[in-house]
């Protein structure tokens, strides 16, 4: 794909989902997890990739020294801003920028972070490298996404690009190993948590290409589990249940 037209293609989906976007509220599940992990403090400087609607970043600057966020869109910066004022937050900067070249000096950062913007990256494997060349020397690269076993990615990512143009693919678990490996961290750790989003609530949010058929595959996986996102129904709504992966490791 042309990286100029997918782009294009991002700023104008996540645009028409600024708004939607920051009230979805398990978009907000597991933060406390992340600042465990990164074992966040107040003499870290973090850069949150595809930062979208800051909720990540926001989270962040309660517990560090300052927080950069870099996104393409506006309308998710904006947003970002927003909850920035409701945290009476001081000590972000938001940025427009590219996330395959990143605009700031080696080693510039001690806590690098990602979530849910890998699968949509044409180069990941570039966006990571990036990640790894702005974070100090035993700083921490942590990456957040949606992560599958190898035999339901087709599946799923069939669903997603439906659901968001925008989407290039979600990553298998091996596949994130290998990104890893590729760009030359060496521990790598994992952690897990399940996003539960109703069915409604994540088409209200979302501007699928064929609302019909994407509902349809949906309902239609309740206890077959092809999409991997294990569909359940309770009293005539849906639920789908999203398998967040947080890969992270020591810059070495």
């Amino acid at each position: 794909m042309d990286t100029k037209k997918h782009n294009e293609n991002i700023v104008e989906q996540f645009s028409k989902q600024a708004s939607g976007y920051s009230a979805i509220t398990s978009h907000s599940d597991a933060l406390e997890k992340l600042i465990s992990i990164t074992s966040a403090s107040k003499k870290d400087k973090v850069l949150d990739i595809a930062c979208g609607s800051g909720i990540v970043s926001c989270e962040f600057a309660k517990h560090t020294n300052h927080v950069t966020g870099i996104d393409m869109t506006q309308g998710m910066l904006d947003e970002a801003k927003k909850l920035q004022t409701k945290f009476n937050l001081k000590n972000l900067t938001w940025q427009i920028g590219d996330v395959e070249n990143l605009p700031y000096e080696d080693n510039s950062f001690s806590i690098v972070v990602s979530r849910f913007g890998f699968h949509h990256f044409l180069n990941p494997l570039k966006v990571l490298s990036e990640m790894k060349r702005v974070c100090k020397p035993d700083g921490v690269v942590i990456v957040v996404d949606v992560s599958l076993p190898d035999t339901k990615i087709k599946k799923y990512n069939e669903m997603e690009r439906n659901r968001d143009c925008s989407h290039v693919a979600a990553l298998s678990l091996t596949e994130f190993y290998r990104l890893f490996e590729k760009v030359g961290f060496k521990n790598v750790n994992t952690d897990f948590y399940s996003m539960k989003i109703g069915l409604n609530e994540q088409l209200e949010a979302s501007f699928p290409s064929n609302p019909i058929a994407l509902k349809d595959m949906i309902v239609a996986d309740v206890g077959v589990d092809d999409l991997g996102i294990n569909v359940t129904e309770i009293n005539s709504e849906y639920f789908l249940h999203y398998p967040i992966q947080i890969f992270f490791a020591k810059n070495n």
